[in-house]
């Protein structure tokens, strides 16, 4: 278990590279909703390795959501 945090940002990081093949399947909403409620739950004071990991990998899927879908996604981000 204490690998399971790597393991995902590691996959994450992955889907981030082929994100481009993948928008047009991707539920944008549920996808920004997982994003807002993980940095929600996240202790900012006391961050742990992962949680940097973490909220790196999640600027990167950010940024590469905003490229490919640019004004449209203001849209899916509605549900936040």
């Amino acid at each position: 278990m204490p690998k399971l945090p790597g393991l995902i940002i590691k996959c994450l990081l992955k889907l981030s590279k082929i994100l481009e093949k993948l928008i047009d399947r991707l539920d944008m909403e549920k996808i920004l909703l997982a994003i807002h409620e993980y940095l929600v739950i996240i202790n900012h004071e006391f961050k742990t390795q992962n949680d940097e990991m973490g909220i790196r990998i999640v600027k990167t899927v950010t940024n590469e959501l905003v490229k490919l879908k640019r004004e449209s996604i203001w849209e899916a981000y509605r549900v936040i």
